[in-house]
């Protein structure tokens, strides 16, 4: 009888740190997608490494930086990235004053505060999830994944190892709440990417802030159509490039101004 009264119990605290993990990652339902940046909307579909890629695409499509042979990026110093340039815009811009990989200038001090911040915006207007509540999810998750464990171990495999398997998978879903699945499900309607023979023409033709949207709705299928010649040596389709040690002490030589924020208009929005 104790045994039965200890097994419920344990199924208990494992539902429900199951259904708690999933609701810190599943809530709010509702965001702000109102005056959002090709950079934000790659934050929220891949997180910072997808909006740095983003801005580096805008920025070479503008001509303010260019690609190398070894893969490492540069900042053309008598071209201006553009209107309405954000602040990651600004920060990588301001670390290609040397040559450098997509990769080490993703390290340099300014680089990293200003996807810090947009990854916190994302997360106040309720399209990702913040650090503190994807931390707070994956620590639920494991203490129901244990909690399970201990119930397969007595013996209640049926029960407990699927419940195990399920909370292991929470900390793997994507960040991204209901509204942000929304919003790129939504886009990817409005943007879709052009049909392949008009890859060509797309790739020519297609402005900055456009091919920001479609790379940042699309990934690197959005790359290898509309930025083959750039994205391949860069090392944005999977490729290694050539990487150098990046000094972490350099501070301000990697800081950025306040600059105008970058505004694409999703055409919907998902309310407050």
């Amino acid at each position: 009888m104790t045994g039965v009264v200890v097994g419920t119990v344990g199924v208990v605290y494992a539902v429900v740190g199951l259904l708690g993990a999933w609701l810190l990652r599943r809530l709010p339902v509702r965001g702000r997608t109102e005056g959002l940046s090709a950079a934000g909307v790659a934050a929220v579909r891949g997180g910072g490494r997808a909006a740095l890629a983003v801005v580096a695409v805008e920025l070479w499509r503008a001509g303010a930086i260019e690609v190398g042979r070894s893969g490492r990026l540069r900042r053309l110093v008598h071209s201006a990235p553009g209107r309405g340039t954000a602040p990651l815009h600004r920060a990588l811009r301001s670390a290609l004053g040397r040559e450098l990989s997509l990769a080490d200038a993703a390290v340099a001090p300014a680089v990293r505060r200003a996807r810090a911040e947009l990854l916190a915006e994302m997360a106040g207007r309720g399209l990702r999830c913040g650090r503190a509540r994807l931390a707070a999810s994956a620590l639920l998750a494991l203490a129901s994944a244990g909690t399970a464990v201990a119930l397969a171990v007595r013996g209640d495999l049926a029960t407990g190892l699927p419940l195990a398997a399920l909370a292991l998978a929470v900390p793997f879903t994507p960040a991204r709440t209901p509204a942000g699945h929304r919003l790129l499900r939504d886009l990817r309607r409005l943007h879709p990417l052009p049909e392949a023979d008009a890859a060509a023409n797309a790739a020519a033709d297609t402005d900055p802030a456009e091919a920001g949207l479609l790379t940042a709705l699309h990934g690197r299928r959005a790359l290898r159509l509309l930025a083959p010649g750039f994205a391949a040596p860069a090392g944005l389709l999977g490729r290694r490039t050539a990487r150098e040690t990046v000094a972490r002490s350099e501070g301000d030589a990697f800081g950025f101004g306040t600059v105008p924020t970058s505004v694409l208009s999703s055409g919907d929005s998902h309310g407050a």
